[in-house]
């Protein structure tokens, strides 16, 4: 009678502690820590974007660039 209650206790035990994750909580953590890393440099790369890529204002008016005067030599007047 003892003997199977022994077996059944310690295959108890031995698939308690066999199967307990002992390192799920510091995987977890490492996770996070390298999504927030992950997280933090896309941020980074979307905010260089707009300055990188600028797109010119299509409202604004093209002011015609001013070329120098022309000098013009009177000519006499036809009779």
């Amino acid at each position: 009678m003892k003997e199977p209650l022994v077996i059944g206790i310690s295959l108890a035990v031995l698939l308690v502690s066999g199967w307990a994750d002992r390192e799920a909580k510091t995987r977890k953590e490492s996770a996070e820590t390298q999504a927030k890393a992950r997280a933090n440099a896309d941020r980074k790369a979307m905010n260089a974007l707009p300055s990188a890529f600028q797109t010119p204002d299509d409202f604004t008016m093209n002011e015609p660039q001013k070329r120098p005067e022309r000098v013009s030599v009177e000519s006499s007047p036809k009779i």
